[in-house]
């Protein structure tokens, strides 16, 4: 049973201090994290009518806010503002308490009421994510406003249940951009009343290509740039524009007449028909809007890999389709298959890091996983945390668990171990947390036929890699990737999170008070945890340590970990018991 104390706190029945402790950071760098290292006291503020005030009960150390560290005012999200007069509460990974609610709210929510936020939040048409442009958790008490509690979405707080655990809650969201990965799906048709390119390359004698069904009267773009037209794809064009009010131009077969007919933001759908040079495909390929598709047919190989840029794959949503025919709707007639296969074989790369981790756990979870799991990481503690934590339940489970450090081995020895343990098949699936475009490119070439990959990692815009789009026309091989996540994503991880589905206290790995968060910045730029950190901004004073560390610092708290490793909600119980001070 918790105690009186710990009661009055989850009920918020305690005086709210004049005084609180809040990290602001003015810069790029982490010396421009706070103020000579340590958070600043700042008064603590009164909502308005249309606001409610948060207790901070928990905080998890995402690496995005590393990303916010080292860019400062160069950081996408931050461009144009000056953080020296505005600077940036950080912090997005949440679980908060209400303790004051302002007057035209108090029909909807009340003190003691328990949330987690999601952090892609949309006001009025723009993103305005928390703990980028609204200020974040970072701070012992924070507003809630109407940019949240009304967004374009509904509301982006989520209430949770009184037993929750304060850790396992905040690290729903993160949890939600990893269940999110596998929830993604793509459009296998063009874009109806979009903009598209179709370029035109040159025939191989007596063979012709057609649109098919990719292109048709009910499900046609608004125009279309024609490059180098020619045959029976020219005369669908007309037909079709002589039938449904399809527009189209004309110009010659070159990336440049491509560029100058590419509206604003870029094609939906660019077609690659044809034998083009591999050059003209990728020059082309920039040209996708968001959340494009790059279409190619042709009948003959393409003479070496395309560069393409993956960090468009990760944050852009880009699916980039092909075949070997005559047919454009066999470009795309394969649907992207996001989730794990069931019996097949799956690779993490950079398991050993906290959302590679969150990864091998899902897949050693899953109700029909894969029958091998390899996770592999340069950092030899890392992996030896990742197997100590999964091995087993992986073995009990019946999945063959493998772990492997690149650096023990020379590149030839590290590819034939890995296609031996798929029977030199390859892997039906690879999810990559490296954002190395020469470590996505090398490994995406063990992908076994129908394969799919997964670039989890926040690979920047512009970085582009060398990939086999003969394995995606020929073997049906996939490459997609997200970036956050949405409120249906985080209802879907709460809701398996509350029903015991999913054990998102599992990731934990470290703990720190308020002023230990700055460390925990540093900690997180230098790999130092094979796991989740989570600050608890009401014990200000506790220091950055591991769960190993709890047997010393802590005994009781360790005693309470599930196998000596795992964070607990009875653990989370005695910690605050002990170190909370509540009136």
């Amino acid at each position: 049973m918790p105690s009186d104390k710990l009661t009055r706190y989850r009920n918020a029945q305690h005086p709210i201090p004049e005084k609180m402790l809040r990290w602001h950071l003015y810069g790029a760098g982490l010396e421009n994290l706070g103020k000579d290292g340590q958070p600043e006291e700042v008064p603590v503020p009164e909502p308005g009518d249309d606001e409610l005030l948060v207790r901070i009960d928990a905080l998890g150390l995402c690496f995005s806010d590393t990303k916010v560290v080292s860019l400062g005012e160069k950081h996408p999200r931050l461009v144009g503002r000056d953080l020296r007069k505005e600077p940036v509460v950080l912090g997005h990974e949440v679980s908060c308490t209400v303790v004051k609610v302002g007057k035209n709210l108090q029909d909807r929510f009340k003190v003691g009421q328990r949330f987690i936020v999601q952090a892609d939040v949309f006001y009025q048409g723009k993103s305005i994510a928390y703990g980028y442009v609204l200020p974040g958790a970072m701070t012992q008490y924070g507003i809630i406003g109407k940019e949240i509690i009304e967004g374009d979405e509904g509301c982006y707080l989520l209430p949770i249940r009184d037993e929750d655990g304060y850790v396992e809650a905040a690290l729903v969201e993160p949890w939600a951009c990893v269940v999110a990965s596998y929830n993604q799906k793509r459009r296998q048709h063009i874009r109806h009343d979009g903009e598209a390119l179709l370029i035109m390359g040159e025939r191989i004698p007596h063979t012709e290509f057609t649109l098919g069904e990719a292109i048709t009267p009910s499900r046609r773009p608004r125009r279309v740039v024609a490059l180098g037209a020619s045959g029976q794809i020219r005369a669908d064009l007309v037909n079709l524009a002589s039938t449904s009010g399809l527009q189209w131009v004309e110009d010659t077969a070159t990336v440049d007449s491509a560029r100058r007919h590419a509206p604003e933001g870029g094609y939906d759908d660019i077609l690659c028909i044809g034998e083009l040079p591999a050059e003209v495909v990728e020059g082309v390929a920039d040209l996708l809007a968001k959340g494009g598709v790059l279409w190619v047919l042709r009948r003959t190989p393409f003479d070496r890999c395309l560069s393409l840029d993956i960090g468009r794959i990760h944050y852009d949503s880009l699916w980039c389709v092909g075949a070997f025919g005559n047919d454009l709707s066999q470009a795309n007639a394969v649907p992207l298959r996001a989730e794990l296969l069931a019996g097949g074989t799956c690779w993490i790369v950079g398991g050993g890091g906290p959302m590679g981790q969150m990864h091998v756990q899902r897949a050693v979870q899953l109700p029909e996983p894969p029958a091998l799991i390899v996770a592999t990481d340069v950092d030899a503690v890392r992996l030896e945390a990742v197997r100590e934590r999964y091995a087993a339940t992986a073995e009990r489970r019946g999945i063959r668990f493998v772990a492997i450090n690149p650096k023990e081995l020379s590149p030839e020895q590290f590819h034939a171990k890995l296609l031996e343990l798929t029977d030199g098949k390859g892997f039906t699936d690879i999810v990559n947390m490296v954002p190395v475009a020469e470590v996505v490119a090398d490994s995406a070439r063990l992908l076994a036929d129908g394969g799919v990959y997964n670039i989890f990692a926040g690979v920047a815009r512009g970085v582009k890699a060398c990939l086999d789009y003969n394995a995606i026309c020929g073997r049906n091989v996939r490459f997609f990737g997200s970036s956050g996540s949405s409120l249906a994503d985080i209802r879907l991880t709460l809701e398996q999170m509350e029903s015991g589905q999913l054990q998102t206290r599992a990731s934990l790995a470290a703990i720190g008070g308020m002023k230990a968060a700055h460390e925990g910045i540093r900690a997180l730029m230098e790999a130092r945890f094979p796991g989740k950190t989570v600050i608890f901004p009401q014990i200000p004073d506790l220091p950055l340590m591991s769960l190993a560390e709890l047997k010393e610092k802590f005994p009781t708290v360790y005693a309470k970990l599930e196998n000596g490793r795992f964070w607990t909600r009875e653990a989370e119980e005695e910690l605050l018991n002990q170190l909370l001070e509540v009136d």
